[in-house]
């Protein structure tokens, strides 16, 4: 499922003033001005109600089915916009679509049956108010749609088919610095919005195929129950993505999280992932370490110096081919 699809959502406002503005524009070239007059009202008042209906249509249609989602993607968008917010947003939506056909139909018969042009010009006018006033119930409602939107063309998107790496540690680690140091897929990186050290993605190439690396929030020692939106997002990845866990623990004390606290967070994963592929690495190995660990067959890597980096490369490549 592919997020960043979804089409551009009009505002209430937007959408009635491009209904409207297009309904102007028909027009019946036959002499009988009362004649005329119905059958350009007839017209008109198809024209408003299909140029809102359609967009509101496509808008409800480009949303994915949350019955049929990835669980990570459902997740994702239950910490981010929430699912139940958006069904109702989505479900008005569909409700103004409803009722702006309903209304056209019962007002295009009164149109055909008014027998002056001006009375015919009422009834169009009196529809036109109608319809328009149904958009604008729902303006809350749009608008948080096109909230949604912007925050779904940020996530990234994940190939289920391809291997993944998901970078976890506590906050301030070096997670970021190292995807960036270490994926060749810059351009394709994205950031959720609401974080200041969002999820993202970028790519390794491997020799027959690439490797997918997830940037995740900073993880605090604490019960699951008790972290925030931006903790579950990661959690999220680990517990519906199954991928290559790499795990960073900074030994120098410069990501103001002690050692003993990373060891606690270290070890909960651990148990948590017991059966994940997994590569403990220790980050920022150019500084002078604070305290020692001695987790098996670990890396130690620095972006500054490059320590380390093609040896983690390395790491990813063969774990990914089990």
């Amino acid at each position: 499922m592919n997020l960043q699809e979804i089409p551009t959502i009009a505002t209430a406002e937007e959408l009635i003033d491009r209904a409207l503005r297009r309904a102007s524009k028909v027009e019946e070239s036959v002499r009988n001005a009362d004649y005329r007059a119905r059958l350009t009202a007839v017209r008109k008042i198809h024209s408003v109600a299909d140029n809102i209906a359609n967009p509101l249509h496509t808008y409800v249609k480009a949303f994915p089915s949350f019955d049929n989602i990835h669980p990570f993607d459902r997740s994702i968008i239950d910490l981010t916009v929430g699912v139940d917010k958006l069904r109702k947003s989505l479900g008005a939506s569909d409700w103004a679509r409803k009722e702006v056909l309903m209304i056209g139909n019962k007002y295009v018969p009164k149109a055909r049956a008014r027998k002056s042009a001006e009375e015919t010009m009422r009834i169009m006018s009196e529809a036109y108010t109608k319809m328009t006033n149904i958009v604008r119930q729902i303006e809350k409602n749009l608008n948080f749609l096109i909230s949604a939107r912007s925050v779904f063309r940020n996530i990234p998107n994940v190939n289920n088919e391809k291997p993944l790496a998901v970078f976890a540690g506590a906050p301030n680690v070096g997670k970021s610095s190292l995807i960036g140091a270490i994926s060749t897929g810059k351009p394709e990186v994205k950031s959720y919005p609401f974080t200041t050290k969002g999820v993202s993605l970028g790519h390794i190439k491997a020799k027959y195929d690439i490797i997918q690396v997830m940037d995740t929030p900073g993880l605090l020692d604490r019960p699951n129950s008790d972290r925030n939106d931006m903790e579950k997002q990661g959690i999220a990845a680990l517990d519906y993505l199954e991928p290559i866990i790499v795990f960073l623990t900074d030994l120098s004390g410069t990501s103001g999280y002690s050692v003993e606290t990373q060891e606690s967070l270290h070890e909960e994963l651990k148990a948590r992932y017991s059966k994940y592929r997994w590569i403990d690495v220790y980050s920022k190995s150019d500084l002078d370490a604070e305290s020692e660990l001695t987790y098996s067959d670990s890396v130690s890597v620095s972006v500054m110096t490059k320590t380390g980096l093609e040896e983690l490369e390395s790491r990813l490549v063969q774990l990914s081919e089990i």
